[in-house]
């Protein structure tokens, strides 16, 4: 399958969500520079050719990127309220948050009514705080891509604060969030309108999520818009860092089709789409017919030693028995989707394993939202291979809970079994 082409019986799911998927981070983005205004003096955003809507949805057209313009409130008694509040958990979430989830459920409920939503945030707290719900509401209807035909194509917007909230609240409240098996519903879209917001808050790498998810459980499209992350940083494989950001531009998308052979890399911008200026296939050597196994003692990890959810201390011990020096080193990113997205630019000894912080039956499982799509990106970039703690596949059929699955490795397949076994002799240790 080809991603690229007429093909591909996804190409419209999957420019409709690319273009919805840029518009909720050209809001984001909005939002972050008024919290952190862009130097005028700084060189590190780009322009690039844009894609036009009429014509093939993939093909480059003359139009350039511009810095997306700040978010000002309309009144001087809006310009003191709150950008954040914080959940039950303590975690922060933003303006940004809502207005985010609220665009991409219209576009993709606006084309595909018969699909079910699961996102992160519902509305409560928008209707228990008329001044933070006009806050999200002036945000989302101010947000829209410059390019008329782009943003006409995504479709109606909510044209009210109360069609805006019941949108958020689609993505809370389908039957899917009991948790249990969904037989034939039907397929379904996840969401994540902003992964990592607390070092969003700060500047730093975050990311928002897309993916349609099969009956099954089975992720057919995976999008992550990383609107920090320069371009060259992901053309290049470069290491991704929290304080190397494109304060200018838009940032990057990724994007895969299940079974398409590759992720895609390209610009965003504020209209249309850009042009692919990456495609990652791992499975492929330009001087070899066979890949050469991964070393061991080569692996780099990618892990968040802040992360209130994982244990990185279980992570360094299987480092040491894998035979990895310190001096190899390490990304160390927030965000989760980020750490994916380290993943898919980096090389194939990049590995990720994460262990929960409390034993099995004891952790509460990870939500769905932190890992649909950005799995099966990688994936779709070369041989790797993504599994729980126990060898078994990610099962995104059980609602909003991976209740199914506990813990994560995601590594190049030559090396996934070794990796599996330390990991394995390492809580084994940790429960004696």
């Amino acid at each position: 399958m080809n991603q690229n082409n007429n093909n591909n019986p996804l190409t419209h799911e999957l420019l409709i969500a690319s273009l919805a998927i840029q518009r909720a981070a050209l809001l984001t983005k909005r939002v972050l520079q008024t919290l952190s205004p862009p130097s005028s003096s700084s060189s590190s955003s780009s322009t690039y050719p844009s894609t036009p809507i009429t014509g093939h949805p993939f093909f480059p057209s003359s139009t350039t990127c511009l810095t997306p313009s700040p978010y000002n409130p309309s009144s001087s008694s809006s310009s003191s309220r709150r950008l954040s509040i914080a959940k039950a958990d303590a975690s922060p979430v933003t303006i940004a948050d809502f207005a985010a989830q609220a665009l991409l459920i219209s576009a993709i409920h606006h084309h595909f009514p018969h699909d079910t939503f699961i996102g992160e945030e519902d509305s409560a707290s928008l209707r228990a705080d008329p001044d933070l719900c006009l806050s999200v509401w002036e945000l989302v209807s101010t947000t829209r891509l410059q390019d008329p035909q782009a943003e006409e194509l995504l479709g109606r917007r909510p044209e009210t604060v109360g069609e805006m909230l019941g949108l958020i609240d689609l993505g809370c409240c389908s039957t899917r969030e009991r948790g249990s098996k969904r037989g034939g519903e039907g397929r379904f879209w996840s969401m994540d309108p902003i992964d990592g917001t607390s070092a969003f808050l700060k500047g730093e790498q975050y990311a928002v999520s897309l993916a349609l998810i099969d009956a099954d459980g089975r992720e057919l499209l995976g999008l992550l818009a990383c609107p920090n992350l320069p371009v060259w940083t992901a053309v290049r494989g470069e290491r991704i860092e929290e304080g190397k950001v494109d304060r200018e531009g838009m940032g990057v998308l990724l994007s895969a089709v299940r079974g398409g052979g590759c992720a895609l890399v390209r610009p965003m911008g504020e209209g249309g789409l850009n042009a692919v200026v990456r495609r990652v296939n791992r499975r492929k050597s330009p001087s070899r017919t066979r890949l050469e196994a991964v070393k061991m003692e080569e692996l780099h990890f990618v892990d968040s030693r802040v992360s209130c959810a994982t244990d990185s201390g279980m992570v360094g011990r299987l480092a040491e028995r894998a035979g990895v020096r310190e001096a190899v080193g390490r990304t160390e990113i927030y965000s989760s989707h980020m750490r994916y997205a380290a993943m898919v630019l980096g090389g194939r000894e990049f590995v990720q394993v994460r262990f929960p912080k409390k034993q099995k039956g004891e952790a509460a499982p990870w939500c769905l939202w932190d890992h649909a799509g950005s799995q099966l990106i990688y994936s779709e970039s070369g041989a790797g291979k993504v599994t729980d703690l126990e060898g078994r596949p990610i099962d995104f059929g059980t609602g909003r809970k991976l209740t199914n699955n506990w813990g994560l490795i995601t590594a190049d397949e030559s090396v996934h079994g070794k990796i599996l076994e330390l990991a394995g002799e390492v809580i084994k240790d940790a429960r004696r």
